[in-house]
Parts: C-alpha cells; structure tokens; sequence
C-alpha cells in the first residue's frame, strides 16, 4: 500500500509524531512537511492518507485546513487518519470540528491525539510566555503518547 503523512509542525512534535508513524507502517511511506513543500501533493496516488498538525491558538495550520478542504470530496473516498498534537486534550474534539470538514471527520477510519511536549527551548519569546502561563510551570503532562499513536494505527488499519 502506498500512504502518505502530510503534516505541519511549528516546534518539532508533530514532525516526530509523523515520523513515528512512518516507522510503525509496513507500507511504502511518503512524509511530507507540508510547510516546506511548494509542489501539488497528487493525492489520488496513495491508498492511505495521514494528516497531521501541531494546534497554536485553536488552529491548525492554515496549509493543512486548504489541504482538507480543496480536497474533502477524494479524502471522503480514501482511507484517512487524522491526528493533532495538543497539550489540552479535552479541547480535542473542539479543536477538530472548528479546523476540519465534517464529513471527512466523519468518514476517517482513525482520529488521535498524540500529546504534546514542552519544547521551550525552540520557542519563541512570546510563545514560552504562553506556555508558562497555561502550564503554571507544570509540563510533566506535555508528552506523546505512544498508546495513542498505537490505537489510531490499530483504527487506521482496521
């Protein structure tokens, strides 16, 4: 099988999250960073489709949303999973019905939270004051977790 994970990643999670993945799948894996690539991604050529995103502010990323929904009508047909990596996960559900088409919420065979991690030391000034903030200095709950990453494979492949 011919899969793609397409993912946008501000601080390095989601891109780690995408390539955990990439290692779990048997099949024959594309990874795209979709924030560094300029080329039309053919869809249509890949059995199983992954889209991933980082949440900053409630939102996915803008070239993830444009992905999701110039293309819903050919994600509805295909095999689909869905994942975010979000440090509040009981924000999950809101955070995918504000970011993504319904039907292909709908029609994807998995949808996972994988966590988040506390990366301060790539973050920019404003976004660790945030961080600090919301997390009141707390960030032992700031993980991936690998559990989740299992049970969307398992979802995703079933």
């Amino acid at each position: 099988m011919n899969t793609i994970i397409i993912y946008s990643s501000k601080y390095g999670c989601t891109k780690d999250c995408a390539n955990i993945l990439k290692n779990k799948l048997s099949d024959n894996v594309t990874i795209v960073d979709i924030n560094n690539n300029n080329n039309k991604i053919e869809l249509s050529k890949f059995d199983k489709i992954i889209i991933g995103s980082s949440i900053y502010v409630g939102s996915v990323s803008k070239k993830i949303q444009v992905l999701c929904n110039d293309n819903v009508e050919l994600l509805n047909k295909k095999q689909v999973g869905i994942f975010l990596c979000c440090g509040f996960s009981e924000q999950a559900d809101k955070y995918l019905k504000s970011n993504f088409p319904s039907s292909l919420l709908e029609s994807a065979n998995a949808i996972g939270i994988f966590g988040s991690e506390a990366r301060l030391e790539k973050m920019k000034f404003l976004d660790k004051l945030i961080m600090k903030a919301v997390s009141k200095g707390n960030y032992d709950s700031f993980r991936i977790s690998q559990d989740n990453i299992d049970n969307f494979l398992i979802n995703l492949n079933s």
